[in-house]
Formats: structure tokens, sequence, C-alpha cells
């Protein structure tokens, strides 16, 4: 503990103060007694200790390896180097095994040397063998949860390669540090919209929720330029603590739109009836908003959803006069027909092939009709699955970029 190197000689000026002042002499000495408990503390940290002293997790990799019932941990460590007047930051990568994740990270310090600094991890990376171990899985989430160090807004990814920590390994990014780089792309989601950014708090919330599912970000690594890089894609989509089925990148988007977290990205349409080609416009998506109600009419149950897109032209790939009012009005149709088919097919295949509500439909209805949904809720599965779904559509096309026409090319 460091004593006596915050302002010593304010402290000395007020103890003569108040010396110096007509307050009888009780009150003087509590007075000198509370500031010098207050000097203690405001001195230094009760805790304190030097960065070198640790070794800082940037992020980490978990596997099972059924063979030997081991959980296998992969943790990227951020190393601070001194290069010239400034201080750089490099990646080390560490390896260890237990028969739980919290005796893979104490066994982690006969390679280390030292223990690991969780505090800043920023992404927790699964791979698709320990989420289908059902106990070992909810151990790890557990150990992450109940762990003072650790944060809640930590990201979770799966792995759709064979192992999590392939992840970690490969070679192309933007900054030095895998981890802090798959952080930024979780970050920027709303760009995209192909995944979904979960931190920890949210998962938990939705794995123990009634009447919703949870669903978490898919990472797989991808080749480009003869190189190795990261590329976060698609949704995993859980049914309790169980795996059971994936969405690609553009069922993603479809699913983003009915929860209501579809902020940007773009949608592409092709229109065949205003040329005799047929022509693809691209619009950026501005703003969405999305409501979901539950509607229960003559002991019927269905869910409407109400979207209303507002968006951009930015691209057109052929000669279409969208000044012409009539012209704006069918590319419009198309394009909120072109949402709605992707919102119903997204949501028959969850309801068909997985069962599983990772739209909150059940909160929903418990939200609307809490005596229904205590009848419902004891077969949510079976009733979701067959659940009749009304979906409608608006969009406005709020302007065309920089350009009012599309570009001809002449003789």
């Amino acid at each position: 503990m460091r004593f006596w190197n915050y302002k010593s000689e304010e402290f000395y000026n007020l103890y003569i103060t108040i010396y110096d002042s007509n307050f009888p002499m009780e009150k003087k000495k509590v007075l000198c007694i509370l500031i010098t408990i207050v000097a203690i503390f405001m001195s230094g940290c009760w805790n304190y200790s030097e960065i070198s002293d640790k070794r800082i997790v940037a992020g980490s990799a978990i596997d099972y390896n059924a063979e030997k019932d081991y959980v296998e941990m992969t943790v990227e460590l951020v190393k601070p180097v001194m290069g010239g007047e400034k201080t750089q930051m490099e990646q080390e990568t560490y390896y260890s095994q237990g028969d739980n994740l919290f005796n893979a990270i104490r066994n982690l310090i006969s390679k280390t040397g030292k223990k690991v600094f969780w505090s800043h991890a920023k992404v927790l990376i699964l791979s698709e063998d320990i989420i289908s171990e059902k106990e070992k899985f909810m151990s790890v989430i557990d150990f992450i949860k109940r762990d003072a160090e650790t944060r809640d807004d930590m990201m979770l990814l799966v792995s759709r390669e064979k192992t999590a920590k392939e992840i970690l390994k490969t070679d192309v990014k933007v900054q030095e540090i895998i981890s802090f780089h798959l952080e930024d792309m979780l970050q920027n989601n709303t760009s995209i919209s192909k995944y979904r950014a979960v931190p920890l708090w949210k998962f938990v919330d939705e794995l123990s929720g009634e009447g919703i599912s949870a669903t978490l970000p898919t990472v797989e690594v991808a080749t480009y330029n003869n190189t190795q890089i990261s590329q976060i894609f698609g949704t995993a989509v859980f049914k309790g603590a169980k795996t059971v089925g994936w969405l690609n990148g553009s069922e993603t988007k479809s699913f983003l739109f009915v929860i209501d977290e579809l902020k940007g990205g773009t949608i592409v349409i092709e229109e065949d009836t205003l040329s005799k080609d047929p022509i693809k416009i691209a619009f950026e998506i501005f703003k969405n908003k999305t409501k979901v109600k539950s509607v229960y009419k003559d002991e019927k149950l269905s869910m409407k959803i109400d979207i209303k897109t507002t968006v951009n032209i930015n691209e057109i790939n052929g000669d279409i006069d969208f000044m012409d009012e009539k012209n704006l009005k069918v590319i419009q149709k198309n394009a909120e027909d072109t949402i709605k088919k992707m919102v119903e097919d997204v949501i028959k295949k969850v309801q068909e092939e997985y069962e599983s509500d990772i739209f909150g439909f059940g909160a929903t209805v418990s939200r609307d009709n809490p005596d229904l949904w205590k009848v419902l809720k004891a077969d949510w599965d079976s009733v979701f699955s067959k659940l009749d779904v009304q979906v409608n559509t608006e969009l406005e096309i709020r302007g065309s970029a920089l350009r009012s026409k599309t570009i001809k090319v002449g003789d």
C-alpha cells in the first residue's frame, strides 16, 4: 500500500485549519481521525498490482475432448511491447486443459508463470463439441457468468470449424489481436446484418427466459488471397441448452427483421416487369421498426408482425426511370413482397425444422395475454410449430443517393 502520495501537503494544511478553528476539542479529534482514514484509503488502491504482474486475456476458445472427458482451453494473451516511444500490443497463445473450465484456467499458470487476468476478455469462442455436451457446456457458462473477473458484456461465438481454437490461429487481422478484431466485427454488425452480436448477459437471459429460445452468432475460417481469415456469418439456434440448427447470413437478416434488431444492411430485389431483362436493385436500410403482437380470436392464437422499413436506392444494374411515380410504386411493392417472403420463409423453417421459438413469440403471448400463456406454456414448442403468423410490410423509399437517374451508355 502506498501512503501519503496523494496531496499530502493539502491534508497537512487541513489539519492546521481545524486546530486553528473555534471547534470544540472533541470535534477536532473526530475530524482529524476521519481525515486520516480518508488519506490512507485515497493514497493508493488496496489491491494495487503492476500490469507486468498480470497476463491479460483478450479472448478464449473452448473445446471438448470426448476421449479424455476434458475441457480444452486456448487463450489469446495481450503482451505489451515497447517500440520506440509507443507501446505496441502483441499476441501470445497458450493452451490448457482440465476436468472443467476452472481447472483448465488454473492449470494454465504452469505455462504462463502467472495468473491470467480476465477483466479485459472480449470474446469467448465455443466449439460445436462443447455445446453438444449439455453438462460441460452449462458448466462453462456458469463459471464465466459467476466469476468476478469476467465481464457480462463478453461476446459469445460458436465455431463452425472442427475446433474453436482454429479461429485464434488465423493469419490476417486488421489489428494484431484476433480477439479484438472479432469484437470489432461484432460491434459493427449493423452494417451487414448477417449475424447477431450476443453478449454473455443476453445469452443467459434468453437461455433461462420463458417463451424465447437463445441464439449465438457463428464464426468460421475463410480463405482470402491465399490466407486464412476469421469470418462471422450466420446463427446457431438453441432449444434449451442444446443446438438444434443453423441459419445462414440471409436467414439471419430475416430473423433480425422479426425481433426488431435490424438497424442497417442491404436488401436486393429483382425487377422484371419494368424492362425487357430482369434488373437488380439494391437498397440501403436506414431504419426499421417491427411490431409483434399476439391475436387470440375464436379460441385460435396467431401472431401479427408489422414491419416498416426506410431505405435508399443505392445501386441499379439497368435502365429504369424510377422518378416516374408508377415505376416507383412497382419497385416499392416488389421490395415489400421480397421482405415479406424472406421473413415468412425463415419463420416457417424454424417452426418446421427446429421447433425453437427464437423469435420470442411466447414472451409476446405472455405479455399480451398472461392467462392464456399459463395454459399454453407447458406445450409451447408444439403450439409454436403450428402457429399462424401474419406478416405485413411497408417500405418507404427515402431517396436515391446522389443520382436521380440511372446511367445511360451512349452509342
